[in-house]
């Protein structure tokens, strides 16, 4: 052990070294940080916030969420490969236990644990540079502190998602309290989540007043450091609420006495007003370089659309009928050969049959004509997704708000001043928009086929027509567990392949939508993942700590926040007749 702990350290002296002289590197670089400022904590944070894995997604990550198919993406059934028997590793779908079914490599294999860690190692310096400051200096520092602490609770929360139990109290600690938080207990899941939702309303409440108290000169420097919100200190706030209001609805299915009050109190403070999205300082090349576009891009034979989301967006036939079908389907998927829109189906043998009548694809995204010529169902669309450049960062948006609010209505958690009805109405409303300005940021092949691939944005008539329909839907659905697999299906929708971790808890936690069967050859499958597997590097380095969490070492345990009542239902159709 006395070995580990030395060559540990010395990988962490090693790590902060590289982190530090990367951050100076990146600090005086005239494209995108100030020359000329010598405090080296705003370019700390500029480094921090824009690390891939947090709000970046990332290229390895996304390649194998999308690769093999049977990734969270694929369970989730967001996105998925025209699967038919000649992929036969799909014959262990239903296989949840020795890891041959489910894949989560993505995030286990691919060090998202360990590298939140060293990630956030930038939110120990700032703290400690601050703790050492005074007056006005000190002043100064506290903006980025706050700042970056949000960041930290931000990405802790997303790993108690994953993993359920984590370090996180005696965690972030560094080695300058002794060794022993170099190896930190894991902590319970709900404590580490009460613990969040308690300090990004501390944030909430001190972010205004902290930035009012920097001087002229740091107020100019925080506006050139900040690539995300360019010195926004309203949007910063109203992204903390908001990620504070999600986290509340998300335990409120397990404490609703906890929940309860704070909802109400989080509705009466700063919610966003806009989109909060942000561009990369630098031009995206989907075909190098370490954003999530790259993934997609090489893996474009896995990125279909299925059918829980294609029957959702294309209503009666497969062509596209404005106001009948949703005006999103034309921005978010590629017609097929046919000149309309088809998905694929979890029914392989039905699947199979389709391929092996000659129902082919263009497994690419480098050639516009041999998709619109090639393709027999309709993937993602590369202008949207696959080759958009300009696609921006997500962080949050109206759309997604406007569910969180629905449910809150719909569950009588808070009064929002709507009914969930108008809310989902406000979804579809602001999603519409929000898709059809992520179209038209794309720059590839403007100027061909431009009225297919950049389609005019529906006027306002035809949208809240459609917005209308949803509602009335909505309204007319018996229970609330009916709403809610509508309000889920515009979730998954408005969010597909931009967020899949979040639609991933969302289906965990509340059962819906409601999935395809899994049909291979005989068998009829309902498998359900919850939660992804520890790396494997816990296991050695932290053997103690992780004896006591070894027990949810497995896929099959639910992650906290899932309610009681709803973990022994299975979220899928009893066949392929949607409702």
């Amino acid at each position: 052990m006395k070995k580990a702990c030395i060559y540990i350290a010395l990988l962490i002296t090693a790590g902060f070294s590289a982190c530090k002289k990367d951050t100076e590197d990146r600090f005086y670089d005239p494209d995108r940080l100030t020359g000329n400022v010598t405090d080296v904590v705003p370019g700390m944070f500029t480094q921090l916030v824009t690390n891939n894995k947090i709000f970046v997604q990332d290229y390895g990550e996304w390649y194998y969420l999308l690769n093999g198919g049977t990734g969270i993406t694929g369970y989730e059934q967001i996105a998925q490969r025209y699967v038919s028997y000649r992929y036969d590793w799909f014959g262990n779908y239903n296989d949840l236990v020795s890891g041959n079914g489910f894949d989560d490599f993505p995030i286990s294999g691919q060090a998202f644990f360990e590298n939140s860690y060293t990630k956030l190692k930038n939110y120990e310096t700032i703290r400690d540079s601050v703790y050492l400051r005074s007056g006005q200096l000190r002043q100064d520092g506290e903006l980025y502190l706050k700042l970056v602490t949000l960041v930290k609770l931000y990405q802790s929360a997303k790993l108690v998602d994953l993993f359920n139990s984590i370090p996180y109290f005696d965690a972030f600690q560094g080695a300058r309290n002794g060794s022993q938080y170099l190896f930190p207990k894991y902590d319970d899941p709900k404590e580490i989540y009460t613990s969040i939702i308690k300090d990004m309303g501390n944030i909430v409440d001190s972010l205004p007043l902290v930035y009012a108290k920097i001087s002229p000169a740091a107020k100019t420097v925080f506006e050139q450091q900040d690539v995300v919100f360019k010195g926004d200190i309203s949007r910063w706030t109203a992204f903390a609420n908001f990620t504070r209001l999600k986290l509340l609805v998300r335990i409120a299915g397990v404490d609703e006495a906890f929940a309860r009050p704070l909802i109400q109190a989080t509705l009466g403070k700063p919610l966003p007003t806009q989109d909060l999205t942000w561009t990369l300082w630098y031009a995206v090349d989907v075909k190098s370089g370490g954003t999530w576009q790259r993934g997609l891009y090489e893996n474009t034979y896995a990125a279909f659309i299925p059918d829980i989301i294609m029957k959702r967006l294309n209503y009666g036939d497969s062509a596209y009928k404005q106001g009948e079908d949703d005006p999103r389907l034309p921005v978010l998927a590629m017609p097929t050969k046919y000149k309309d829109y088809r998905g694929v189906s979890a029914n392989i043998e039905a699947q199979t049959k389709l391929y092996d009548k000659g129902e082919r694809y263009y497994a690419f995204a480098d050639n516009i004509n041999s998709s619109l010529t090639t393709n027999a169902k309709s993937m993602y669309s590369h202008v949207t997704f696959h080759n958009n450049v300009n696609m921006p960062v997500y962080m949050a948006s109206l759309g997604e708000l406007d569910l969180l609010l629905a449910e809150i209505a719909l569950k009588g958690l808070a009064n929002t001043g709507k009914s969930a009805e108008e809310h989902l109405k406000d979804e579809v409303r602001h999603s519409v928009n929000f898709w059809y300005t992520i179209n038209q940021l794309s720059q590839y092949k403007r100027g061909t086929l431009d009225s297919l691939l950049y389609p005019t944005k529906p006027t306002d008539a035809i949208i809240n027509a459609w917005a209308d329909r949803i509602k009335d839907k909505f309204a007319a659905a018996p229970a609330v567990d009916d709403k809610m697999e509508i309000l889920m299906q515009q979730k998954f929708i408005h969010l597909n392949i931009l967020h899949p971790y979040e639609l991933w808890a969302e289906l965990r936690r509340t059962r819906h939508p409601k999935l395809e069967p899994f049909t291979w050859r005989t068998s009829v499958w309902k498998p359900m993942p919850e939660r992804v597997h520890y790396p494997t590097i816990e296991l050695t380095n932290n053997p103690d700590n992780f004896s006591k969490v070894a027990a949810q070492n497995n896929t099959t345990t639910p992650i906290f926040w899932v309610p009681v009542n709803v973990r022994s239902k299975n979220p899928y159709w009893d066949n392929y007749n949607y409702e």
